[in-house]
C-alpha cells in the first residue's frame, strides 16, 4: 500500500472536476505550489475563531462560510482579524471562502506574507464542501496496484488473481464473450475511498487491453464493442484461481469440512488495503468451464447479500431429516 502524493493547492484552480466553482485567488499566490492539501477531510474552523486551536489540523482546507462571518462580525474588526490570523499562522495548506466572501485585509496581509493561498468562489459553502470533498478523496485515497484481472459480472466487481499463466485473461476473455464487462487486465489500480469503497480500474496505459498468450494484445473495445469494458468498478470479490495438486485437493477437503462445520456463502476473505473481501479459491484444472464457475459464485455472492446460502439451506435441510418424526 502507498499512499497518494500530496495535492498542491495551485491545482485547485486548474482541476476540470472543480470548474463548477469557478475559484479565484485573493491572496497568498506565492505559495500555489509549495503549499500542499495531504488530507481530504475539509474543516470548518468554527472553534478556532472561539480561540480553541488544538483541533485546526495541518494538511486539511479550511473553509469561511456565512456562519463563520456572521460569527466574526460578533467579535469586532481587530478581534475577528486577530482570530483569523491564528489560524493563518498554524500553516494550513489553504483558506477558500464561499458566497463571494471577502477575509479582512489584515488578513489578506497576513496570508500574502505567510504564502497562504486564499480561494474565494461565489458557490454555496456545502456545494463547495461537496464537490472538493468528492475530488480529494479521491485524489488522496489509498493504493496499491495488484496483478489480476478485474471485470464486472452481473455488476459485481470480481477481482480474478492467480500465478502467472494459470489463465486468469482466458478466462476474462470467456466472460467478455458471455456479456461482462472488462475493467482491467494484467495490473489493476486499487484505490479505497471514503464513500465508494475499493474502487479497481485499469493503469492508464492499459484501458480496453487484454493480453492473450499465443494471440497478443487485444483491445476489448474494438473487437466486442462499447459496452464490453469500463473505466473502474467497487470490488466486491475476490477469486482466487489454483493449479490441480495434491495442496489443492487438501484445501478442496478443508473447504467440505469447515462448511459443515460454519456453513456460509463463502470461505475465506481477502484483505486489501484493509478492507476483508468475500473470496473464494477455485481450483484450475481440465475439464473445468472455470468462466461458468466465476458466473456461478457471483451469483452465490448477490444471493447471500440478500440472506440466502445454498449450503446453510443444504444442511438445514439435511439436519430436519436426520431429527424429525421418522413417521412423518
Amino acid at each position: 500500500m502507498k499512499l497518494a502524493p500530496p495535492i498542491p493547492v495551485g491545482r485547485l484552480l486548474r482541476e476540470p472536476r472543480l470548474a463548477p466553482l469557478k475559484l479565484q485567488i485573493t491572496a497568498g499566490q506565492d505559495g500555489l505550489e509549495s503549499r500542499e492539501i495531504f488530507n481530504p477531510r475539509i474543516q470548518k474552523p468554527g472553534l478556532a475563531l472561539a480561540g480553541y486551536l488544538p483541533y485546526v489540523k495541518t494538511g486539511r482546507l479550511q473553509i469561511l462560510g456565512e456562519s463563520e462571518y456572521s460569527y466574526l462580525e460578533t467579535l469586532g474588526e481587530e478581534l475577528a482579524a486577530d482570530r483569523l490570523s491564528s489560524i493563518v499562522d498554524l500553516e494550513v495548506p489553504c483558506l477558500i471562502s464561499t458566497k463571494g466572501n471577502q477575509p479582512p485585509p489584515r488578513v489578506i496581509e497576513c496570508c500574502n506574507q505567510r504564502k497562504v493561498p486564499v480561494l474565494t468562489t461565489m458557490a454555496q459553502t456545502s456545494e463547495t464542501i461537496e464537490i472538493i470533498s468528492g475530488f480529494l478523496e479521491d485524489e488522496l485515497a489509498p493504493r496499491v496496484q495488484l496483478h489480476g484481472v478485474l471485470l464486472d459480472v452481473f455488476s459485481l466487481g470480481t477481482l480474478i488473481v492467480g500465478d502467472a499463466g494459470i489463465g486468469k485473461s482466458e478466462c476474462a476473455l470467456e466472460l467478455v464473450y458471455r456479456g461482462h464487462r472488462l475493467v482491467a487486465d494484467d495490473l489493476v489500480m486499487v484505490r479505497r475511498t471514503h464513500n465508494q469503497g475499493l474502487m479497481g480500474s485499469p493503469h492508464e496505459l492499459l484501458h480496453n487491453y487484454l493480453e492473450l498468450r499465443g494471440v497478443g494484445i487485444i483491445d476489448i473495445r474494438k473487437h466486442f464493442g462499447m459496452t464490453a469494458t469500463q473505466p473502474s468498478v467497487t470490488i466486491s470479490l475476490v477469486i482466487q484461481l489454483i493449479k490441480l495438486s495434491s495442496g489443492a485437493k487438501a484445501l478442496e477437503q478443508r473447504w467440505r469440512e469447515q462448511m459443515m462445520e460454519r456453513p456460509r456463502a463463502w470461505t475465506s476473505t481477502e484483505s486489501i488495503l484493509g478492507m476483508e473481501i468475500p473470496k473464494y479459491t477455485m481450483v484450475v484444472a481440465p475439464g473445468r468451464d472455470v468462466a461458468i464457475m466465476v458466473e456461478t459464485a457471483v451469483r452465490k455472492c448477490l444471493l447471500a447479500q440478500r440472506g440466502i446460502q445454498d449450503e446453510r439451506d443444504f444442511l438445514d435441510a439435511v439436519n430436519q431429516l436426520a431429527h424429525g418424526d421418522p413417521d412423518d
